[in-house]
């Protein structure tokens, strides 16, 4: 469990990546992506049940989070609480859709929706997701098995360790080393697709 100055750092560098967010930058939102991801589908996952329904909502509160990133205010909620909201609220909205019930939109998400319907957050999430599938099955299968259970099922560490009987210092290792692949793979991916 984190000491209250990595809380602190955690906080901190989360609170960075909202700022440089609300400057357009991309990288932000995948590192944002890759220390609270799994924690986000662990969420949803609990509340709708299904691992697709779970990926659709957090997919969504990622790209909410990207169009409001400049809404962000410090002293105001961490951005990973802030992350969770939103996840939450749309597993809730998924919820009330399948039971039929009217579904609560605030004004403010429904009115750009009521003038004009944009294709492109979606094109651009599925684009992502084909990006992190691909990069993901490039992996050796040690550290994309120790990525997989720390941000897409929320595992700790030392649950990761337990649950593969390998030492706490080698799981750290290959989830440092797995996490540095991906990245090189999503950045050479991504440069890619703009110089097509």
């Amino acid at each position: 469990m984190p000491v209250p100055d990595e809380i602190s750092e955690i906080g901190d560098a989360d609170v960075s990546y909202m700022r440089r967010m609300a400057r357009g930058d991309s990288h932000a939102l995948s590192s944002l992506y890759q220390r609270h991801g799994g924690v986000a589908l662990a969420l949803a996952e609990r509340m709708l049940g299904t691992h697709d329904a779970a990926e659709d909502a957090v997919q969504e509160a990622f790209v909410a989070l990207w169009r409001h990133a400049a809404n962000y205010r410090d002293g105001g909620a961490a951005p990973r609480t802030w992350l969770l909201t939103i996840v939450r609220n749309r597993c809730i909205d998924e919820l009330r859709k399948r039971a039929g019930s009217p579904q609560r939109v605030e004004l403010d998400e429904a009115q750009p929706q009521a003038i004009e319907r944009d294709p492109w957050p979606e094109i651009w999430k599925r684009h992502c997701g084909d990006a992190l599938r691909g990069a993901m099955a490039d992996l050796p299968r040690e550290q994309r098995e120790v990525i997989e259970l720390g941000f897409f099922s929320g595992h700790s560490h030392s649950q990761i360790a337990e649950r593969l009987g390998a030492p706490l210092g080698t799981v750290k290792k290959r989830m440092r080393t797995g996490l540095k692949r991906l990245r090189d793979a999503l950045d050479e991916r991504y440069a890619e697709s703009i110089s097509s």
